[in-house]
């Protein structure tokens, strides 16, 4: 069950691997692959993936808005950059939700 935050507070439950869903931004969490994704107003961006033990963050801009997500959004570990493209790849083929 995802909860219904503000934006200030998606950091937090973004560290602690919690789904939620806040002023257009969200996040999912697939266990089984041990994937956790946050994105910004749909699937075709996302902000940063967890993948295993390693974080992610799209190196990619979009608009001022986005980045104001991404900051507030942001995980309290270290990532690693990637495109959206690279970030899509690894969501796409870590994924239980393959084509």
């Amino acid at each position: 069950m995802k909860i219904k935050t503000t934006n200030q507070k998606c950091s937090e439950l973004a560290t602690n691997l919690i789904e939620f869903k806040a002023n257009n931004i969200f996040s999912e969490y697939i266990k089984n692959d041990k994937l956790y994704v946050i994105y910004s107003y749909g699937y075709h961006f996302p902000m940063y993936v967890k993948y295993k033990n390693t974080w992610y963050e799209n190196s990619d801009k979009y608009s001022v808005s986005t980045s104001k997500q991404q900051s507030q959004s942001r995980p309290s570990y270290k990532t690693k950059l990637k495109t959206t493209k690279q970030l899509k790849d690894i969501i796409y083929y870590k994924s239980l939700r393959k084509a």
